[in-house]
């Protein structure tokens, strides 16, 4: 049985699958050949946790850096031996669909963009089940506010986000930065892998923690990622 039911002519394709089958496309371990779901996750976090430790090892840093009030909202920030206002920043956003992954299992990029002169950003925000769509959105855009509050003479501040964070990252197209009163010097995006579509999610095993209303995901939390503004403009990036 298809997961809406009815007739299935002018449908989209996932609203033609089963819960199962949904529930198959929609996680990316079950797609890991050589090693199976279970084992590809253990890799990625062990990798993970490693590159971080070198990273906090060998490259200069500030860590937890709290960018607003709440509890989980802090960054590390990595800076290259030659520091100056000029800076270009990457600011990444890590995922597992806002619902587990962590900021300091992802400073995978940070010695190789140290290297050439390039601050590295890694932002934590409140995962699912204590964080909301919206409150994700909300966290990320200060995340920005506060680094180029701190850095204002920054040569660029470049997005990058993976999966989840990819949609968090393409959220930032549509904030209003005059509520905060400043205009962050963004430059480029890099977008890997990103669920930018969230109704089917709706309808798979992955929404349990999530649990997001109808409006939500078929907003993509706020403001509306579904709209044309948001195609038009991932468009315009070439994504």
């Amino acid at each position: 049985m298809d997961v809406s039911g009815g007739n299935h002519k002018h449908k989209a394709p996932w609203k033609r699958m089963s819960k199962e089958e949904l529930d198959n496309q929609y996680s990316p371990s079950r797609w890991v050949v050589r090693l199976g779901a279970e084992e590809a996750m253990r890799t990625y976090s062990q990798i993970g946790d490693e590159v971080t430790k070198r990273a906090r090892a060998t490259r200069r840093s500030l860590l937890d850096v709290p960018y607003g009030a709440g509890e989980g909202e802090k960054l590390d920030i990595y800076l290259p031996e030659a520091v100056s206002e000029a800076m270009p920043f990457l600011v990444f956003f890590h995922g597992g669909y806002w619902q587990s992954g962590s900021k300091d299992t992802s400073a995978f990029m940070v010695n190789p963009l140290t290297a050439q002169g390039v601050a590295v950003v890694i932002v934590a925000y409140d995962i699912a089940p204590k964080g909301t769509l919206d409150q994700m959105v909300d966290q990320v855009t200060q995340s920005i506010v506060f680094v180029q509050k701190q850095y204002p003479g920054n040569q660029g501040i470049y997005l990058c986000g993976h999966s989840a964070g990819a949609h968090l990252a393409a959220m930032m197209l549509l904030a209003d930065w005059t509520k905060h009163g400043v205009m962050p010097n963004l430059r480029g995006f890099f977008l890997l892998s990103g669920v930018y579509d969230l109704e089917p999610i709706m309808h798979t095993s992955e929404n349990a923690p999530l649990l997001p209303t109808l409006r939500c995901a078929t907003e993509g939390g706020k403001p509306p990622l579904k709209s044309s503004t948001i195609w038009t403009t991932l468009k315009s990036f070439g994504t």
